[in-house]
């Protein structure tokens, strides 16, 4: 049966299949697999359809309704309308949502255009007067089912917020011994007790002491006798009121009690998305060299997509930049790039490659260190709270949020004042050893370490699978199987392989801003980006592969990494 949040797609399979499974596709990435329906296939035999598919309608607050250029056309075995049958199916459908007032999103598809009120049955009129949704094919694909998932979202949280039922009084206990009597006055509604409101910091500091959430629990039972002391006329006196929590942690706090916040780091498994941002405050740097080595795994696949090898690699050549921040400290680990000359671009004969694009040539790259990962959210959190240098910095810009998640809508001016605030900190430490001058990489220097010393379309070989990168793979680059499309970004290094360099996600998840080349007029409002995005196809996460975007552009496909001088 559907939950309280679940979405009812109804479209003509006979006009709209291709496109309503894109759509499909993309709402179960976002909203999961058992609150997305579009096909009801499970109508028991002698039952009525109509009342059937009324039931399946009520269950869902959202009906998306799909409509093609011939969603009004298609006739049946007759030549009458569908739509005149009273028993017709998608009529059953959006009646029924219409009756009982579900949010019904009409959803304009392959050009289609709302249809007039006189054209419709009587029953379907209201649909001409709900506010339509647009979904375009590529390119506006994604951007246009970014906007219809945000209105459900905004719907499912009016839900959430509306249709909490107000708590009723538990049922009477009957005392036969101390303990149920205690049980039963412990059950009794807590009283209101007026609190001051919580700020920002004062939440943070307490979530950080385990105070909130799973650690209320312990605070409040370190307060209480054992229960099997406690009579009915003491408990209410020794049980605490827990909307007076706050004040007495705050008062535990400036007492001087308090331990130190347990430390987030990308390993974590609280979100920082999840807690307010703090009151801004300078984190202090510290460059660590632990003489550890950094080991890695890199693949490289067949044609087929079929494991060809599988190579283990330890290096010293790593460093970690460790930040304190109020918030615990954030490492940002780089590993060096030896560098060295390669062929730059791909050959004409390569699958994919673009005639416009410069032809090949040698290129040579000094050495230099590079960002294992792409620049992921708690990262850019930490620099965020540094001093501007330039511009501010949103501290959560992303769309798909995840601490270990990569940063996206960041600007190309955005991911260079990340940088600039870097070198800026790295200038009231002279004293710390370790790398200097921070910015992004060249587009030589991204191709380069992209393909770790391969002439290959990827640097897994001839080919790449989803079990590798993060990208569109349901139209494969040459024989290796379909693959998925995730329609969102994963955590880095979530595949676990990296390229022989000590990479990871040079290929999709998100794409890459690169610096301009030197012959870049000054002016030129273009940047390059690199290494292809979540929903990108396989020929666009070549290590050759290059497009442009405006230097201003925030989208959920674009991130960066940075690289360091040493």
């Amino acid at each position: 049966m559907p939950n309280a949040k679940s979405i009812f797609i109804s479209y003509r399979r006979i006009t709209s299949i291709d496109i309503t499974g894109r759509i499909y596709d993309r709402l179960v990435a976002h909203f999961g697999e058992n609150s997305v329906f579009k096909d009801v296939d499970s109508i028991p035999f002698g039952v009525d359809f109509r009342h059937h598919l009324e039931q399946e309608v009520s269950h869902c607050p959202v009906l998306l309704a799909i409509i093609d250029p011939q969603w009004l056309k298609v006739t049946d075995d007759h030549g009458k309308p569908k739509l005149a049958n009273p028993s017709d199916w998608v009529r059953v459908e959006i009646e029924a949502a219409l009756r009982r007032d579900r949010l019904v999103i009409p959803v304009l598809v392959n050009g289609a255009t709302l249809p007039e009120d006189a054209a419709l049955p009587e029953g379907l009129r209201g649909l001409v007067h709900r506010q339509s949704a647009v979904v375009r094919c590529d390119p506006d694909f994604h951007r246009d089912l970014d906007r219809l998932i945000h209105r459900i979202e905004g719907v499912f949280s009016s839900l959430a917020v509306g249709s909490s039922p107000s708590p009723s009084p538990p049922p009477v206990v009957i005392p036969t011994n101390k303990q149920a009597a205690a049980l039963a006055t412990a059950n009794k509604p807590a009283l209101v007790v007026s609190a001051r409101p919580m700020g920002r910091r004062r939440w943070l500091r307490m979530a950080g002491l385990g105070l909130l959430g799973g650690g209320t629990a312990m605070a409040v039972r370190q307060q209480v006798p054992a229960l099997q002391t406690l009579t009915p006329g003491n408990i209410s006196q020794a049980m605490p009121k827990l909307a007076a929590l706050p004040d007495r942690l705050q008062q535990a706090l400036e007492q001087g009690e308090s331990p130190a916040p347990e430390p987030l780091g990308l390993e974590s498994s609280m979100e920082l998305s999840e807690v307010a941002t703090p009151e801004p405050e300078i984190p202090t740097l510290e460059a660590l060299d632990s003489g550890e080595l950094y080991s890695y795994e890199s693949v490289s696949v067949d044609e087929y997509g079929m494991g060809r090898s599988q190579i283990k690699f330890s290096t010293p050549s790593h460093k970690a930049l460790r930040l304190e921040t109020p918030i615990g400290p954030v490492t940002l680990r780089l590993v060096s790039i030896v560098g060295g000359q390669f062929v730059l671009g791909a050959p004409a004969t390569e699958l994919g490659h673009d005639p416009s694009q410069p032809p090949q040539t040698i290129a040579t790259v000094d050495s230099f260190w590079m960002s294992v990962h792409p620049i992921t959210q708690g990262q850019w959190r930490a620099v965020a709270l540094l001093p501007t240098v330039n511009r501010n910095l949103d501290p959560n810009p992303a769309y798909f949020t995840g601490n270990d998640r990569p940063v996206e809508q960041v600007s190309w001016p955005e991911a260079v004042e990340f940088c600039d605030r870097l070198n800026e900190l790295i200038k009231t430490q002279p004293d710390q050893p370790g790398l200097r001058r921070y910015r992004l990489p060249t587009e030589t220097e991204w191709e380069y370490a992209c393909r770790a010393k391969t002439t290959t379309p990827f640097h897994t070989g001839q080919t790449l699978t989803t079990d590798l990168a993060n990208y569109n793979g349901t139209k494969p680059y040459r024989q290796e199987p379909v693959g998925q499309f995730r329609g969102t970004t994963t955590a880095v290094g979530a595949f676990g392989k990296a390229n022989d360099f000590g990479l990871y996600d040079m290929h999709g998840n998100v794409l890459e801003w690169c610096s301009p080349n030197r012959d870049t007029a000054p002016n030129d409002a273009w940047r390059v980006v690199r290494g292809g995005s979540w929903q990108s196809p396989p020929q666009q996460c070549r290590s050759a592969y290059r497009s442009g975007l405006k230097a201003d552009t925030r989208s959920n496909e674009v991130g960066f990494r940075i690289v360091s001088e040493g």
